[in-house]
């Protein structure tokens, strides 16, 4: 055998070896969808999971030519378990239906050759002093480590909680939130997956929707705070495992500063300017995400990359419906889980902003469990017009997982709510099991094993229904249909608030006058986009206020 590239194994699968298919365009997937592909070694220029996703569960292998192992494609391989290389490094270049073998020699490693040689290629904790509230604001002041991580030492109890929430962000205090987010989120853009898509543009949608949020937020939160105040939302959001996603209390901030970042590198805005606006918007996440998480923490690494924010009730009610996994369960739960992860991944247009792993949540016998919510799967308050007429069993669904925790020598729950353990098979090591579904109306509905293969089978005629719908777009359409989808954001907010219909959701004139010049060009996106959150000379990702 002639060893013809290296890459990064997406988990560590056994020696596999196919004919290999060049997939371009989605049209290249549909043509494929009847075919037999349980031989055929994939091969994709970038780790857009939708642009495969009818197809991927029935792939004999994936060469993924950039991406890493926290690229959506290496994430949603790993659930079906079929072998991938992401980052893979190509000295000669296979054409269709060459014989190759994949091999994941450890972790870090994975080989692809040739099958036969002459198969012809074309080309320590911070001291702290003073009461809660000065403990907490030198908090947020630390820097941190180079990932931005800090030892959270301070014991919030619910009073003090009520206390921080309750105190007005001045000037002095509004920037030192700002510059602990930036320092929060830089290195996170730095180890997440890279930015592409055969089916979406990513750069340019990701640039226009956070700058859309900068010009939009501060009037919708105006509205949704004067009707039920943030913290209001948070709590009740706490006890509602799959209504509103931690992820997408987290972007409510996060986003919203990196849409002001791009509008500072372009030179339309100063760093001093709309700080009014800025105030009410950071004050407005600050308040829900501390009422939401409930322990005093804003981030998932600052609270040991954990997420705990379900009540004790809440967990134990989900982890007594759990049952113990047989080979046939396990089999069925990987094949859901899977094809669920997919489906989210293209209904949030290549991005994971629909699925989230809370916990771990510790059981009285030592066993953790992970609450693994899919937020939404067909028409809800997001109100995506792709997902109108859609009718798959559930909203949504959560997946209760219990495990012992010897399984891993690691383990984490990054701020974008994945999972990222060691060894890195998460489902291999779970050993009871429920599956939630949770009703339009909100009530929950217990799934029996028997029927988690029947709602696999139902979601995948809506994933095909919506790849479709999002196949036959053009190159604009796509680009503002994910653009929504960023920019419905603070809409499961005002659903719970009661004033959907008092918030304009239209995109901002402001937003629409950039566009086509500079975002309809993927290299200037990525340029603005780039230079401004991660390739700058700040500390963090954010400038000051002031």
């Amino acid at each position: 055998m002639t060893t013809i590239g290296t890459g990064v194994p997406s988990y560590r699968f056994p020696r596999v070896t196919g004919r290999v298919r060049w997939f371009r365009s989605p049209s290249d997937v549909i043509a494929s969808i009847d075919s037999d592909l349980e031989s055929t070694i994939a091969i994709v220029e970038s780790g857009g999971t939708t642009f495969l996703s009818p197809i991927l569960g029935r792939l004999g292998g994936i060469i993924c030519r950039d991406g890493t192992l926290r690229s959506h494609l290496a994430i949603v391989s790993r659930e079906f378990e079929v072998p991938c290389l992401v980052g893979t490094q190509l000295t000669e270049v296979p054409e269709d239906g060459a014989e190759v073998t994949l091999e994941a020699r450890d972790a870090e490693t994975g080989v692809l050759f040739f099958e036969d040689a002459g198969a012809a290629p074309v080309t320590a904790p911070h001291p702290t002093t003073g009461d809660v509230s000065a403990r907490w604001w030198d908090y947020v002041r630390r820097p941190g480590d180079e990932i931005g991580v800090k030892d959270f030492d301070v014991e919030v109890t619910p009073a003090d909680l009520d206390g921080l929430i309750a105190e007005k962000l001045t000037d002095e205090r509004l920037d030192d939130l700002v510059q602990h987010m930036g320092r929060a989120f830089k290195p996170e853009m730095t180890r997440r997956s890279s930015f592409t898509s055969e089916l979406f543009p990513m750069l340019p949608y990701m640039s226009l929707s956070v700058i859309d949020d900068f010009h939009t937020y501060a009037e919708r939160v105006a509205v949704i705070d004067a009707a039920m105040p943030a913290q209001e939302i948070g709590r009740r959001l706490r006890t509602a495992p799959g209504q509103a996603s931690p992820l997408w209390i987290w972007m409510a901030g996060y986003h919203y500063l990196s849409g002001r970042e791009c509008l500072i590198r372009m030179g339309r805005l100063r760093p001093d300017e709309r700080t009014e606006e800025i105030r009410t918007v950071v004050d407005f996440w600050r308040r829900l995400t501390l009422a939401h998480r409930g322990d005093g923490t804003l981030d998932n690494k600052d609270a040991g990359f954990t997420n705990r924010y379900l009540p004790p009730d809440v967990v134990a009610e989900l982890a007594a419906g759990t049952r113990r996994l047989d080979a046939d369960g396990a089999k069925a739960l990987k094949r859901l889980n899977a094809t669920v992860a997919g489906y989210s991944f293209l209904y949030f247009t290549d991005s994971r902003v629909g699925i989230y792993d809370s916990g771990p949540y510790v059981q009285p016998d030592g066993r953790h469990t992970i609450v693994r919510d899919y937020l939404s799967l067909g028409p809800s308050a997001f109100a995506y017009p792709w997902a109108a007429d859609l009718h798959p069993p559930f909203a949504g669904l959560s997946l209760v997982l219990t495990y012992d925790p010897g399984a891993f020598t690691s383990f984490e729950i990054n701020d974008w709510g994945t999972t990222f353990t060691e060894p890195d098979q998460l489902l291999a090591a779970v050993t009871d099991a429920a599956v939630v579904g949770h009703a339009a109306e909100g009530r929950r509905v217990a799934l029996r094993p028997q029927e988690w293969a029947d709602v696999t089978t139902e979601l995948s005629r809506s994933h095909l229904a919506v790849y479709q719908r999002f196949a036959d777009m053009d190159r604009r359409e796509r680009i503002f249909s994910a653009t929504q989808m960023y920019t419905a954001g603070l809409r499961p907010f005002a659903d719970v608030a009661g004033v959907t219909d008092r918030v304009d959701w239209s995109i901002s004139p402001d937003t629409l006058a950039l566009y086509p010049d500079p975002f309809d060009d993927d290299d200037q996106a990525a340029a603005i986009f780039g230079t401004a959150l991660v390739a700058n000379d700040m500390p963090g990702a954010f400038s000051p206020t002031r």
